[in-house]
């Protein structure tokens, strides 16, 4: 007989039971262990009462860590409920960039005395990061970072590096810096290792990492990063002066703030909007760009009314109004998330944007004629109706191409405009593609009807 083995709990299961039972030192022993990720992501999943409890009986170390991996909703509900002498010895354990991203989530009276607690050091650090953009890559670099001098030799850099191991965390590069402190070059940690004790750091330069000027825009930093691989990078200000350094998980974060950005922008939603914000605030978010969906909306009911007499005479039309338009929508949408990618990526500027659209629109033609094709055969074959299928194969390739050239066109408008080419590009986008679909197959009907009475 095949012995059934008992399915283990989750630990979030685990979790809940330890919870339930109030065992406050079996929770500790269970979080004692875990990656302060996976103890966000189980703070997440639990009510709102029982967040700030759990996240209390951290020790202020591991705390720092867990609060920068919570969840937005998550994150501002505890800090709300945390003193400030709380907050204040989580922000002293974090990195200079964390503590400026926190700081900045705050309120002006918690900000205040959070700057007033710290070290009179580090409270200028992290004025002196928040100054900056935070689009930029000064809002997102780090104060922390290992320098010597180009008259050091590797065996100074290796004693440097071990004198910062406990205060600097991910340590890949040490920079070099003349008597000004302007950056000469940035020698990998790799090198250190392999490169003989008394050899002058000048000579291990490594000429393929950059530098990035400290208002650099954070998707351009990203860009450098994939383009050179690298793990980290040194920031200058305008007298080629080291100020900060950028890490690989600061990008990280980088790109997915981008992507949520442009997801976001492309649907009409606010950046901070989440599926847990209270019902009041998410209406006052999205409400006005509905109201202007629906302005635009009406666009296509005015065409519609218009061809009214044309509808009557063939009501057939109605079948496959919505086909046109629906197409029409779809090809433009394809489009306009390659062109908004493009954009982003850096792969579409304005010197290369006319062979994308030229391409694009090849594209929609070819893609128009084939579709035209099927449905005109579909519409013919099902209401027996010839001038049906003729009149709906043309309005499809008419719709799919213009289609196809509005997507393309829609977000770089945007960007000659100097706005982001993903702000609401998709409620602009179906506006036209529906209206112009009606207009064309209602239209088209209107002139095959008159010609053939």
């Amino acid at each position: 007989m095949t012995e059934v083995k008992k399915k283990e709990p989750t630990t979030l299961a685990t979790l809940k039971e330890l919870i339930g039972r109030n065992r406050e030192f079996d929770i500790i022993d269970l979080f004692s262990d875990m990656h302060p990720a996976d103890i966000a992501d189980l703070i997440d999943e639990l009510d709102e009462e029982d967040r700030l409890h759990l996240f209390s009986l951290l020790d202020v170390d591991k705390a720092s860590d867990v609060i920068l991996e919570l969840s937005d909703s998550s994150r501002e509900q505890i800090i709300e409920d945390l003193s400030n002498e709380q907050l204040t010895d989580i922000i002293e354990e974090m990195d200079s960039d964390d503590r400026a991203d926190i700081i900045a989530e705050l309120s002006d009276d918690q900000a205040k005395a959070v700057l007033d607690a710290i070290e009179p050091a580090e409270s200028e650090e992290v004025k002196e990061l928040l100054s900056y953009p935070e689009d930029t890559a000064g809002g997102i670099m780090q104060s922390e970072l290992v320098s010597v001098s180009k008259t050091a030799t590797i065996n100074d850099a290796f004693q440097a590096v071990a004198s910062a191991k406990d205060e600097i965390e991910n340590i890949s590069n040490i920079f070099v810096v003349d008597d000004e402190e302007r950056l000469v070059g940035t020698v990998p940690l790799q090198s250190l290792i392999t490169t003989r004790r008394f050899t002058p750091v000048v000579d291990v330069i490594d000429d393929d990492i950059p530098s990035v000027p400290v208002d650099m825009d954070q998707e351009e930093v990203a860009r450098l990063f994939k383009k050179y691989d690298l793990v980290s990078v040194g920031v200058v200000d305008s007298e080629q002066r080291l100020v900060g350094r950028i890490t690989i998980d600061d990008v990280m974060d980088t790109v997915e703030e981008e992507t949520s950005e442009d997801i976001y922008r492309i649907a009409g939603l606010g950046q901070d909007d989440t599926v847990f914000n209270n019902t009041r605030e998410s209406v006052k978010k999205r409400l006005p760009w509905l109201y202007l969906n629906l302005i635009t909306a009406l666009a296509s009911v005015l065409v519609i009314g218009f061809f009214e007499d044309t509808i009557k005479i063939m009501v057939a039309l109605v079948f496959f109004m919505p086909v046109v338009a629906g197409l029409g929508g779809n090809a433009g949408s394809q489009t306009l998330t390659l062109i908004v990618r493009g954009m982003a990526l850096g792969e579409i500027t304005f010197e290369n944007a006319r062979r994308a659209l030229f391409r694009q629109v090849a594209v929609g033609i070819a893609n128009g004629v084939a579709v035209g094709i099927a449905i005109g055969l579909i519409a013919w074959l099902w209401k027996g109706l010839p001038i049906l299928g003729l009149i709906l194969g043309l309005a499809m390739i008419i719709s799919i191409f213009a289609g196809t050239l509005v997507g393309a066109l829609i977000p770089l408008l945007l960007k000659k405009l100097n706005q982001d080419p993903a702000l609401g590009s998709h409620i602009f986008l179906t506006a036209f593609t529906d209206a112009f679909g009606f207009l064309s197959f209602l239209g088209l009907a209107t002139i095959f009807l008159k010609l053939l009475t």
